[in-house]
């Protein structure tokens, strides 16, 4: 009998046959070893597939020589899981055209219990980047897990902030797992696979182009239960999520922004056309109804997280706002390292920024 992966792994071969097809061969057959075993004797020209498709599923193979390419295609330190795993992600597997098999590390357990994904500008304003932390960090301290792309801005912070509140989270790559992209993004992505899983479709050695990142959203989609816009000018990638979301029927969800700045046009578009608005992590949970099924967010200030400096600078807030100069007076620091200690801060959710360059704790 056919392993398994490996006759996962020679339909994704047959030219003309994508995901879609891939997943109604193996719903229709019980597996994908099964495709091949009894192929002869069931498959009729009307189900759907060419008769050129017809004449390679009949073919004879080489399934050694298969096995060996899939086994190269591995990225190093990685696994790969078919379509019919029964760990394969039960959400993914229910979308139109999931992928048929997929690399990761980390541990897929954290993708089965509530999930959602952030994702937004790559250059937010400092209102999406502190919404970003405080919704993100207050999710995943809660048990959901943080799901996103590992992209620079909204990406990132969403990570980080999981992170720092000490629950999972998932990245999905538009690459290889032997790159990383953005590439000063390898630490975090060392620590997202220890803290839950980071993921792609894409066999070793595949450059992060371009035309990847769009067909490795509708996988980010796919793992969620709904998907959180927080800032998204009118062409950005987040709204090709987004529509992903819609064909997936996942809730979409978006954070609103001032009507004059461009990084808000995506998620007031979204709210004009549905989409549920979000200014607390509580419009989150009740959407979802994860009320009961979610421990509780975390209230309590943990200082033990915080570095000697960070603890040097937070002791000198309160939730009286103070200025940004006036820190740098009590504490005798340069505005670069401090810009940097507060943006620690904020994404660990101690502390908010106020207009005029005010700072408060949260």
């Amino acid at each position: 009998m056919t392993d398994e992966k490996t006759a996962v792994w020679a339909l994704t071969e047959i030219k003309g046959l994508g995901p879609a097809g891939v997943k109604k061969l193996i719903e229709k057959f019980g597996s994908a070893a099964a495709v091949f075993d009894s192929i002869a004797a069931d498959y009729r020209d009307d189900d759907g597939a060419s008769k050129a498709v017809i004449g390679h599923l009949r073919s004879k193979k080489d399934w050694a020589a298969i096995e060996e390419r899939m086994r190269q295609a591995i990225p190093p330190r990685a696994e790969m899981i078919a379509f019919s795993d029964k760990n394969y992600p039960s959400k993914l597997k229910n979308i139109p055209d999931p992928p048929p098999y997929f690399y990761y590390k980390g541990d897929l357990k954290c993708l089965e219990g509530p999930s959602l994904a952030i994702v937004g500008s790559r250059k937010p304003t400092d209102y999406g980047r502190r919404m970003t932390a405080k919704l993100a960090g207050e999710l995943a301290s809660g048990g959901v897990t943080v799901i996103s792309g590992l992209a620079f801005g909204i990406d990132a912070y969403a990570h980080e902030a999981a992170l720092e509140a000490g629950g999972s989270t998932a990245a999905v790559f538009g690459c290889g797992l032997d790159y990383i992209y953005p590439p000063a993004h390898g630490d975090l992505a060392e620590k997202i696979a220890r803290s839950g899983c980071v993921i792609s479709e894409f066999p070793r050695g595949t450059r992060p182009e371009r035309f990847n990142f769009p067909i490795r959203n509708r996988i980010i989609s796919g793992l969620s239960d709904g998907i959180l816009i927080v800032e998204a000018g009118e062409k950005s990638g987040a709204l090709v999520t987004a529509a992903y979301a819609l064909e997936h029927n996942r809730d979409v969800l978006a954070v609103p922004g001032s009507a004059d700045s461009r990084l808000s046009f995506g998620p007031n578009d979204l709210i004009k056309q549905g989409a549920v608005p979000v200014t607390t992590v509580a419009d989150i949970l009740a959407n979802f109804g994860w009320h009961n099924s979610v421990n509780s967010v975390r209230r309590n200030v943990d200082l033990s997280i915080l570095t000697k400096e960070e603890l040097v600078l937070y002791n000198q807030l309160s939730i009286q706002p103070i200025h940004l100069d006036d820190i740098a007076k009590k504490i005798k620091m340069g505005p670069a390292r401090l810009a940097e200690l507060l943006l620690n801060l904020e994404i660990k959710g101690l502390i908010l920024r106020k207009p005029g360059s005010l700072v408060v704790r949260t």
